[in-house]
């Protein structure tokens, strides 16, 4: 389905522009037009990552994929676990390329053992939890009725954001990586209920959903931000905040409306498989450019935040066609 790719293509570009806004979020002073500029930009994206769980669900829950345990388990440590493990080694070496010295084997078991190698390699931890689970999720799915499903995303959106909301008013951390997916269930499920939806929501109450969640989610960020600090403000950035869940949906059913054919079609399918490549490599050229002085938050934000955003996809993109091609480095992305 060609919605279901337009949906990956928009996701990783959003997740750029999220980690190119978030320097200017967190650097400029708050309440400043540069830092406006940031909270725009990145409450706009907070979408991203929920929507590419939902993608996730919405494969990987189709009833037409029935599959024995050791047939599943086989195609996705293909896809996920060699990438995983790669590129936690290309960015623990790359996060210490300033420190040799202190790279050493409990430096390299303590990013691995709490999930975060880099920032944003957490995804690919819970992704891979999320995978060891799917193949007992679709027997739910599949030997549910919709209407309970529904009942049973709402009672797990409500646990998650109680969770997020928790963990983020008393400053606790992530957890163990092995528990982030249980999160995640929610929008797992809502990937196949929104693909298999018969209703269509009009278009226009989707658009009001989806631009009022982004405004909740800046003003919010902002407001709580100024009263009580911005590691505070910043639970409204969350992906399971009450602001970022509404936006989620409303994007996914946005993007449901999508009918691209033909060549349009055969383009965004191209590109969606560049998306995983894209995603792992993106970073580093961030934060390269960043280090040879671009660095939004200096100054014009407005433009140069999408600017770089623009330059560190496109590339990233390359990069992520080149290793395709290469022999050794396909099965990385």
């Amino acid at each position: 389905m060609a919605w279901l790719d337009v949906a990956r293509v928009a996701a990783i570009l959003a997740v750029v522009l999220l980690h190119t806004a978030a320097s200017v979020v967190s650097l400029a002073p708050l309440g400043s037009a540069a830092w406006w500029a940031g909270n725009g930009y990145d409450a706009l994206v907070r979408w991203c990552v929920p929507v590419f769980v939902m993608v996730s669900g919405a494969l990987l829950l189709d009833a037409r994929k029935a599959e024995s345990l050791a047939a599943f388990y086989r195609k996705r440590a293909a896809r996920i676990a060699l990438p995983l493990l790669f590129w936690s080694a290309v960015y623990i070496l790359w996060n210490y390329r300033h420190a040799w010295d202190q790279l050493g084997p409990a430096a390299v078991l303590q990013s691995v053992a709490r999930g975060w190698p880099h920032y944003h390699l957490w995804f690919l931890y819970m992704l891979l939890c999320l995978y060891l689970f799917t193949p007992f999720l679709r027997v739910v799915a599949w030997h549910t009725s919709r209407r309970d499903l529904w009942w049973l995303v709402a009672a797990l959106f409500v646990l998650a954001g109680v969770n997020e909301w928790h963990r983020v008013a008393t400053g606790g951390g992530a957890g163990l990586f092995i528990n982030w997916f249980l999160s995640y269930l929610p929008y797992f499920f809502c990937g196949y209920l929104l693909r298999t939806a018969q209703r269509d929501v009009p278009m226009p109450w989707l658009a009001a959903v989806f631009a009022l969640s982004v405004a909740a989610t800046a003003a919010g960020c902002y407001g709580v931000g100024r009263a009580h600090g911005l590691d505070k403000g910043l639970y409204f950035y969350g992906y399971l905040s009450a602001t970022v869940i509404p936006m989620s949906l409303s994007a996914m059913l946005l993007f449901k409306r999508c009918t691209w054919e033909g060549a349009w079609a055969r383009g965004a399918q191209q590109l969606s498989q560049l998306t995983l490549g894209a995603y792992l490599v993106h970073p580093i050229l961030l934060e390269s450019l960043r280090g040879a002085g671009l660095q939004p938050e200096q100054g014009g934000a407005l433009w140069s935040v999408p600017a770089l955003a623009a330059v560190v996809f496109a590339g990233s993109l390359g990069v992520a066609w080149v290793f395709q091609r290469l022999p050794l480095l396909h099965r990385t992305v």
